[in-house]
């Protein structure tokens, strides 16, 4: 009997203790599934957050984007057509009244100043819409928009080392990109000449902007509105931003390196 009962005794230990470390294993695996479970919900919401945030930023890049057809739409038939006019009718005074010489001066003037307003409205027009971008493409464009702006107070450069026709959506950010760093670089760095080249070896596209101004701010990298429209509009289409100094180690050197699409 006394044997019985020590078997039965064990017995009951033993299941006990099976019991007591199921019940712990239980505990385990229900903490590290709860676990998971937390970490798996956490990168939910930050993948939502993250998507979130980008809707947001390509939704705002879209508005400016829509602004400024807007905008420059304004300006070249409202704007422009106004200073047409005033140029017809400051001709047809010319035609229809003898103009004496201070007269015939201050007429002149009154013309080259109108010109002048016009060109500039049309600069400004295909600044903030390029013309024909679709037709003329990225090189096209960049090319214009360093002509455009070379000579006004500092020397702007442009390489080209590729020729095929590059006129998609990303392409267009791409020349927002282009056309933001030399914003900044006239604006803050104090530059005197700015060099933009691209080429593209593979399936990259590689836009350099290289500048001889006071180099890397910065500040000016991660608080100025530019900048975050620009590191916004890479992200956008898929392209890395790196940031350096030029050969001659004086400067701001900015590397664009766009994926394209095979």
């Amino acid at each position: 009997m006394a044997e019985s009962a020590q078997d039965e005794l064990l017995l009951l230990l033993t299941l006990g203790t099976i019991g007591v470390l199921a019940l712990a294993l239980f505990i385990i695996l229900f903490f590290f599934i709860y676990q998971k479970r937390i970490l798996v919900l956490q990168q939910q919401k930050q993948r939502l957050e993250i998507d979130f945030q980008e809707q947001m930023s390509n939704a705002q890049l879209d508005a400016q984007e829509k602004d400024r057809i807007r905008i420059a739409a304004d300006l070249h038939d409202s704007v422009g057509s106004l200073l047409w006019a005033a140029k017809l009718n400051a001709s047809f005074i010319e035609r229809s009244v003898p103009l004496t010489n201070p007269a015939r001066e201050s007429h002149d003037e009154l013309i080259k100043i109108l010109d002048q307003s016009i060109q500039t409205v049309r600069r400004i027009a295909w600044q903030l819409t390029p013309e024909a971008f679709q037709h003329a493409g990225l090189v096209a464009s960049l090319e214009r928009l360093c002509n455009t702006i070379d000579g006004r107070g500092i020397t702007v450069s442009f390489e080209s080392h590729h020729s095929s026709l590059w006129n998609d959506g990303n392409a267009l950010q791409t020349f927002r990109i282009v056309q933001e760093l030399l914003s900044n670089s006239i604006r803050h760095s104090g530059a005197t000449k700015i060099l933009v080249s691209l080429f593209c070896p593979g399936n990259t596209m590689f836009v350099v902007v290289e500048d001889d101004g006071v180099g890397y701010q910065p500040q000016l990298t991660t608080d100025g509105v530019g900048w975050w429209s620009i590191r916004q509009r890479a992200r956008q289409i898929g392209a890395e931003l790196s940031i350096g100094q030029p050969p001659s180690g004086k400067g701001l050197s900015v590397t664009v390196a766009i994926p394209l699409k095979p």
